[in-house]
């Protein structure tokens, strides 16, 4: 009986917005978000990746330049899994994957269970896109995925 009361609560909690934060759009979070940050959650990735520029790949590709390029397109021994997801990496396909890499591509390499903060992502991502040598505007990429572009 008490879990069906804690139930109902957590229910009408959630309808109502009790304790809930405002959940934000892309836009609004690539707008905020800040590469510093995303260099220190980058600090789980180094062990797998590296990031400058002609960076060698260890267990994972190097990532310099990410943001907008192909999926797969390093000197790597990508999984075929991989390589079937396809597609470039574009701000929201970044956000979605690294949330759950490996529901997102089953049968990928990695090995990392993701990052599930929505900040953290976008974090993450405006440092991935800050070590590059075309830097995409990110709140604008953001907003032409919300307008469906």
């Amino acid at each position: 009986m008490r879990r069906v009361k804690w139930m109902a609560a957590v229910s009408v909690a959630a309808v109502v917005g009790l304790g809930g934060a405002h959940a934000q759009s892309l836009t609004e979070r690539f707008t905020v978000a800040d590469p510093a940050k995303g260099q220190k959650v980058f600090n789980k990735c180094r062990a797998c990746h590296t990031i400058e520029e002609g960076g060698p790949a260890r267990v994972g590709p190097n990532l310099w330049g990410a943001v907008g390029r192909p999926v797969a397109a390093q000197d790597y021994s990508y999984s075929d899994a991989m390589i079937a997801f396809g597609g470039v990496w574009s701000v929201d396909r970044l956000d979605v994957y690294l949330e759950a890499p490996r529901t997102v591509v089953p049968g990928a390499k990695m090995a990392f269970v993701g990052l599930a903060r929505p900040e953290d992502r976008a974090n993450i991502i405006a440092y991935l896109n800050q070590n590059s040598g075309a830097p995409a505007d990110l709140g604008a990429a953001a907003a032409a995925v919300e307008a469906g572009q």
